[in-house]
């Protein structure tokens, strides 16, 4: 063989080896063995994930430098974020963080990582946080979208975990972000060969079919059972449509569908969809088929996959029933008060009115006594509305704290008059020690041509501004009842409320302020502790000493009576003031670790009264200690825990005794 035959022969083998390769290359289908790597890799990635994580959160555990850190965290692989637990601000990113946001460093620090979310994954986010804040978590992980300044979407993975600083009282947490965006946009298309593929093919538990030019030319044995033959040579060469009846659910003949849909799947690549097929002995049933054009020995075929859907049918036949309720109340729901007010929305049921109803002071009550309470006054309100309505009205409650009644061939006059009836069954209810108030609006229909959605904004709008009246009485009402409920449960704390107020009161005289802040401050020191509402009475009267889990739950205190007053709002100062009046004028308080003049002065009032009475009061743990041995403490701690000048016009002025 001569040079020019040689380098001919060796060009001809290896063009067939490229081609035998690529065909072998482009069989697309489910690789057991290659996915049993992937999951192993995966398995490895996510371990080597949650050390990093590990040895980046537990910051005594390791031996390495601050420098090497640093370095570490600014060349990580992954982005990382510090963010303030209470805030919610991000105070250090590293360099990957920013790309992966899009952002330079110096653009972010300082913003709400709710800012850079996503708007339709912020809720999510927010409720893992407050799990892992309520310790219901250590942490968590979820996928979510951070948005660009160009408006484009980012898919991460993020892992959040509190991290355990030496400093306890600045609540911190960390996010270890991992960019997924290529995995959200393309399919993992497993390419295997063809022996591999004919494991796969006869080892699936999933009845799968190939067919060329709409003709069956192989199946597996699962098939050959869904169908209720004995043998493969009794299917193959049988069309899609011999198999099936002779027209699909919806009217149209198996023969057009399945012309159809081979022509999606061969122009698309792939197709899912639900058909109907048919028994050798007669029998239909209904089946999910994903149907994928694959390459098979270099001719383009059909790879069916079926999935028996029988018993999810009939789920689903329940399902559609139980989809209509809402689960909490048994009202209908959001779904089928949109199809409803569609179905109603014709001539013949006008005049047709819509009436909103809103529970005033929700969230103030979830705050204070929990969900289960708010839960109980979501279910008492609907029977309520129920009780009010007439038999034939459709009531709905959309979501959160909003309900909706519906009644065609029904005018304003007649409203009122329900309306009337739910407000004085709702009089007659309590849930615990809290009294019930809707807010209600409504809007008539009454011409063909008016939008229906407009009758419908109408209706809210007017609901919203009856809230803006009944809404503040009623939050007044629910300051009332927690502090009732706290009192009740605890003597011992309504004592102190008031012995706190009242030397606030004297405070405010000495310190020659306005009648106004006198009376402001009066009610700070009555409200101080309204925050131990959520915390279980058993911890509260303990008669020994606290576990560190019980006193970490004591520390909530300030920031739920934050969120309790905040609700308020006449009292969003007064919330500021009770947030602050455990911090410390050298910065070691909570839960914020303000320093100095950074206290509110009312808080810093409060710190010292509040330490006072207490030393001076008999505790579920220690008898009361005398006036000397307060007085000497407060002394001590004068420029570290308290405020001195306040505490020079506390002892001097309200305790007359000398200050030294």
């Amino acid at each position: 063989m001569d040079k020019n035959s040689y380098w001919l022969f060796a060009t001809l083998v290896s063009i067939c080896m490229y081609v035998f390769t690529r065909l072998i290359f482009n069989l697309r289908n489910k690789n057991e063995e290659l996915q049993a790597y992937i999951q192993q890799v995966t398995a490895a990635q996510e371990e080597l994930r949650y050390q990093y994580y590990q040895n980046l959160a537990s910051e005594k555990k390791l031996s390495i430098s601050e420098e090497k850190f640093r370095i570490m965290y600014e060349q990580a692989p992954l982005g990382i974020a510090l963010s303030d637990t209470l805030t919610g601000k991000l105070y250090d990113v590293n360099p990957k963080f920013a790309e992966i946001v899009g952002r330079k460093v110096e653009e972010i620090i300082g913003i709400d990582w709710m800012s850079l979310t996503h708007p339709e994954d912020i809720k999510e986010n927010l409720h893992k946080s407050g799990l892992m804040n309520d310790k219901t978590l250590e942490n968590f992980n979820i996928i979510k979208r951070y948005i660009k300044p160009d408006g484009s979407s980012v898919w991460a993975k993020i892992t959040v975990a509190t991290l355990n600083f030496e400093d306890k009282d600045k609540p911190s947490e960390i996010c270890m972000v991992e960019d997924i965006t290529e995995q959200k946009l393309n399919e993992d298309v497993i390419k295997s060969s063809e022996y591999t593929f004919r494991k796969l093919f006869e080892g699936s538990s999933d009845a799968i079919i190939l067919l060329k030019d709409f003709r069956i030319i192989d199946c597996n044995l699962a098939a050959i059972e869904l169908l209720g033959y004995d043998s493969k040579t009794k299917i193959i060469g049988k069309t899609a449509w011999d198999i099936s009846p002779e027209k699909q659910p919806d009217g149209v003949s198996s023969m057009e569908k399945a012309w159809e849909i081979s022509m999606l799947a061969l122009k698309q690549g792939k197709y899912r969809f639900e058909w109907w097929h048919k028994k050798e002995n007669g029998t239909v049933f209904p089946v999910e088929i994903m149907l994928t054009s694959i390459l098979l020995r270099g001719k383009q075929v059909l790879h069916a996959v079926w999935r028996d859907v029988s018993e999810r049918k009939i789920l689903e036949q329940k399902l559609e029933y139980l989809s209509y309720k809402d689960v909490l109340t048994g009202l209908y729901n959001r779904r089928f008060f949109e199809e409803e007010l569609m179905r109603l929305n014709v001539p013949r049921n006008l005049p047709l009115t819509i009436v909103m109803a809103d529970v005033n002071g929700l969230k103030l009550i979830n705050d204070s006594f929990g969900h289960a309470m708010g839960d109980e006054l979501l279910k008492k309100v609907g029977e309520v509305i129920v009780r009010g309505c007439r038999a034939d009205d459709i009531i709905a409650r959309l979501g959160g704290d909003e309900f909706v009644i519906l009644l065609p061939r029904t005018a304003s006059a007649e409203i009122e008059q329900i309306v009337k009836r739910i407000k004085n069954q709702a009089l007659n209810e309590t849930v615990g020690s809290i009294e019930i108030s809707i807010s209600f609006g409504w809007e008539t229909k009454l011409d063909k041509d008016e939008d229906i959605r407009e009758v419908l904004k109408k209706a809210e709008d007017f609901m919203y501004k009856k809230k803006l009246f009944e809404s503040p009485s009623m939050r007044g009402k629910t300051i009332k009842a927690i502090i009732n409920t706290l009192h009740e449960k605890n003597k011992r704390e309504e004592q102190h409320s008031h012995r706190v107020s009242a030397l606030c009161e004297s405070m405010g005289k000495a310190l020659g302020l306005p009648e106004g802040e006198v009376e402001e401050l009066k009610t700070v020191g009555l409200l101080h502790d309204i925050g131990k509402i959520a915390i279980e009475e058993t911890t509260l009267n303990k008669p020994g000493a606290l576990a560190e889990e019980e006193w970490q739950e004591i520390k909530r205190h300030p920031e739920i009576g934050y969120r309790i007053l905040s609700t308020v709002n006449d009292m969003s100062e007064i919330a500021d003031y009770v947030l602050c009046h455990h911090e410390k004028w050298n910065g070691t308080g909570y839960p914020k670790g303000l320093k100095g003049e950074e206290i509110p002065f009312q808080s810093r009032i409060i710190a010292i009264i509040d330490a006072y009475d207490a030393m001076t009061s008999e505790r579920s743990y220690r008898k009361a200690l005398s006036e000397e041995v307060v007085i000497k403490e407060i002394q001590t701690n004068s420029g570290t825990q308290f405020d001195p000048e306040v505490v020079n016009v506390f002892l001097e002025k309200v305790l007359r005794v000398k200050a030294s």
